[in-house]
């Protein structure tokens, strides 16, 4: 075990850090002098530097500055130089982005403080596909673990998203943009690499990506490919390196575009991610014995697989008063986690966790999800602009929990003994009505209101097939319905104090829908629960300003905002006196109130300095209405309230071969948080803070030849940032830490 990864996780404080009137008087330092950033922005040849181009309004291409509200975008190059290859590898240059991280496809995105259990807070996008996780059964919210290859830009929409994207969008939205096919010119990437991971055996990743024309001017297709093989570094009495990331992704896309008016596009993704296990360990093993080093408890294999299939069609039609956009989706996804059920079987049922009670607790899901979308974005001479469309989204789901047995090697056996069988089959339908007006007012003021009406409901019936132990089950549920329908509005006011100097003022809601809570589980554990919970919903205020200076060589951004989260999904515990069984209610309320900070600089070519900051405090304002599991006070869980990064790269000529060289690092520094509401909760741990330092260096030719080395973690942090209980109070607490120095080198070739 790596010792500083203990310290002081069995000594909760309900200390809590707050947000400084000094750093209100930061924020309020750079909005009255008109100092804003360009996120994550690239440099041009004449050293400016150059904002990148996005889509996140839906009302076509737009330069990042010009965007009313706050978000940033990651390019594809900046993605690239770093050595990305998921979430993790970026979400740090994102001030008010968090992550509840429990492992490769089972993470929940936190923007804004805004977290608890239930669907996703954060909205989710692979073009114009919905990919957004939900998490029905266990509360992780788990988002698919999107790998990034032959990608533009990542885009990252700050606040309430609600009126143009949706549910779920509550806190925010992230958005993958792919590359598109060029019908200009062939050309690609092939890149390698090696990835050294320490207590880890060696990695590889290869990727790459072809565009084709196959009409000039016309039509062209573009494939990419991805592949993955990382080495774990947690072990077991089974096998070693169990925490390991296996992943498979292609994707394939296609543009027809027959006219300067006309256009189809085409795409189709496949991604298979597997992992033999969990990435924690543990203190102790089942019989209360310490283990040494980075060690399992675990005495059964529990992979997780995630299969992910993406499809999607766009047709647009550019005309000089607008354009049109349909758009239709679908997304096939199958996961299967394992985890381990033997000392629980010989907990409630007496089976020895070594013979008899040694089992795998499997919990399969098929998600599939249709959704369509028809827009009209104008383009009026006049000063009136409109967005208005319509939108249809149908989902089905079918989960199952069960009880396996396993064989001394681990393994799920041929014809396993089932000691509870259940499954859930749910259907969810929502029709959405959305408009957008925009009203300039002057050439420098402009006013945008925007309004959703939407309706959703939610159909589930789960079936008992064998009951906790072995015996007969209960059989088929009663059928469970949830409808809902509301309308969701949001205002924004945006004024140019010159061409460079942009400030704006917004208030928007977002909203999360409701749904119904598994009655054939709850009979299981002999409890009672509600048949559903509600929607919850939030009010973001936001002030922000958005500048340059003339030369293009200092950019800055700041947002002040105030969060009002009311009716948030929460979990609750229903017990019979001795077991405890969690369901989804709703509780109070919670005020989040915070500060984001981005500064960006050039000052001499080929020198580029970014700083990064937010400050965020997030607690409840109310008790919620069972006391005992949140308090008005309390901290909203695994919410830092203080992020920053400070980031560098140097980029210079070299006298020979046309080469030019670069160095770069990143310093992250990340508060503590606390992984519970209650710091009475016997499940509450309070995480350290943490400091990341990585580095980078490389070399690229004129004609497309690059090589890198990219050291990630170099100082090997070790702190704890999470903690995995399978079943709290009974198995031993896993602890999630930092991933370790990772070392990759690399070699590219652009053509």
């Amino acid at each position: 075990m790596r010792p500083s990864t203990i310290n002081n996780y069995f000594a909760c404080t309900s200390c809590r850090a707050r947000l400084a009137p000094a750093s209100i008087a930061v924020c309020l330092i750079f909005l009255a002098a008109g100092i804003t950033p360009q996120a994550m922005a690239q440099e041009t040849d004449d050293g400016m530097i150059e904002e990148i181009t996005v889509t996140a309004t839906k009302r076509g291409a737009q330069s990042l500055q010009d965007v009313p509200f706050a978000m940033q975008a990651i390019s594809g190059d900046e993605l690239n130089g770093r050595g990305a290859v998921d979430f993790d590898d970026f979400f740090r240059l994102v001030p008010g982005l968090a992550v509840f991280d429990q492992g490769p496809g089972d993470k929940r995105y936190i923007i804004r403080g805004v977290n608890s259990v239930g669907a996703g807070t954060v909205g989710l996008y692979l073009d114009e596909a919905i990919i957004t996780g939900e998490n029905a059964q266990d509360g992780g919210g788990r988002q698919p673990d999107i790998k990034v290859f032959d990608v533009e830009r990542i885009e990252v929409l700050k606040g309430p998203q609600g009126t143009t994207f949706g549910s779920s969008s509550l806190s925010g939205t992230i958005r993958y943009i792919t590359n598109k096919p060029s019908p200009d010119q062939i050309e690609g990437r092939l890149e390698a690499g090696l990835r050294s991971m320490k207590d880890a055996d060696m990695g590889y990743q290869l990727d790459g990506a072809l565009n084709i024309p196959l009409v000039q001017d016309k039509a062209a297709i573009r494939g990419a490919i991805f592949y993955l093989d990382q080495d774990g570094y947690i072990d077991n009495v089974l096998a070693s390196g169990v925490n390991n990331d296996e992943t498979i992704a292609g994707r394939l896309s296609f543009l027809y575009q027959p006219s300067d008016s006309l256009s189809l596009s085409l795409m189709a993704m496949y991604q298979n991610l597997e992992t033999d296990g969990p990435a924690y360990f543990n203190n102790i093993d089942y019989s209360n014995n310490p283990l040494p080093g980075l060690f399992q408890a675990d005495v059964t294999h529990n992979g997780f697989e995630d299969e992910l299939q993406v499809y999607n069609a766009t047709l647009e039609f550019v005309q000089d008063y607008g354009t049109i956009t349909a758009t239709a989706s679908y997304l096939d996804r199958d996961t299967t986690f394992d985890r381990d059920a033997s000392l629980a079987l010989e907990a409630f049922i007496g089976l020895p966790h070594l013979g008899a009670g040694r089992s795998v607790i499997t919990q399969p899901k098929n998600r599939e999800l249709q959704s369509y979308e028809i827009r009209y974005a104008s383009d009026f001479e006049g000063p009136v602009q409109i967005l208005v469309g319509g939108f249809y989204q149908t989902e089905e789901r079918f989960f199952r929990s069960a009880i396996l047995s396993a064989n001394s090697n681990g393994n799920i056996e041929p014809s396993p003994t089932i000691t509870l069988d259940r499954n859930v089959t749910t259907e969810i339908d929502e029709v959405a009505l959305f408009a957008e007006v925009s009203f300039e007012i002057s050439d420098r003021l402009t006013f945008t209101g925007g309004a959703r009406y939407f309706d959703i409901e939610v159909d589930e019936v789960a079936e008992s097939v064998v009951g906790f132990g072995g015996g007969a089950g209960g059989g088929v549920g009663p059928g469970l319905v949830f409808a809902e329908d509301d309308v969701i509005f949001k205002g924004n006011l945006s004024y140019y104090f010159t061409d460079d100097v942009h400030s704006y003022v917004q208030v928007a809601e977002g909203f999360r829908s409701g749904g119904t809570n598994d009655q054939t589980a709850a009979a299981i554990a002999g409890v009672t629960i509600p048949e559903g919970f509600g929607s919850d919903s939030l009010i973001n205020y936001e002030l922000g300003v958005k500048s340059q200076t003339d030369d293009r060589r200092w950019s800055a951004d700041a947002a002040l905002y105030y969060i009002d989260w009311s009716n948030i999904q929460l979990q609750d515990q229903a017990t019979d006196g001795q077991l405890t069984f969690p369901f989804r209610g709703n509780g109070g309320a919670a005020d989040i109130i915070g500060i984001e900070l981005e500064l960006s600089f050039r000052p001499v070519d080929g020198l580029d300095l970014g700083l990064a900051a937010n400050f965020n405090q997030a607690e409840l304002s109310e008790d919620n209405p069972i006391p005992t599991s949140g308090q008005n006070g309390d901290d909203i869980p695994y919410v830092p309230n203080t992020t920053i990064s400070a980031t560098a790269n140097y980029e210079w000529p070299l006298a020979t071969r046309n080469l030019t060289a670069f160095v770069g690092g990143d310093i992250f520094y990340v508060d503590s948080r606390n992984t519970e509401l209650r710091p009475d909760n016997s499940n509450f741990v309070e995480l350290d803070s943490y400091t990341l330092l990585n580095l980078r260096a490389g070399i690229e030719n004129d004609s497309g030849w690059s090589a890198s080395l990219v050291i990630n973690n170099l100082a090997d942090d070790d702190t704890v940032v999470d903690v995995f209980r399978i079943i709290p109070g009974l198995t031993p607490d896993g602890f999630i830490f930092n991933t370790p120095r990772t070392i990759v080198l690399s070699v590219a070739k652009d053509f």
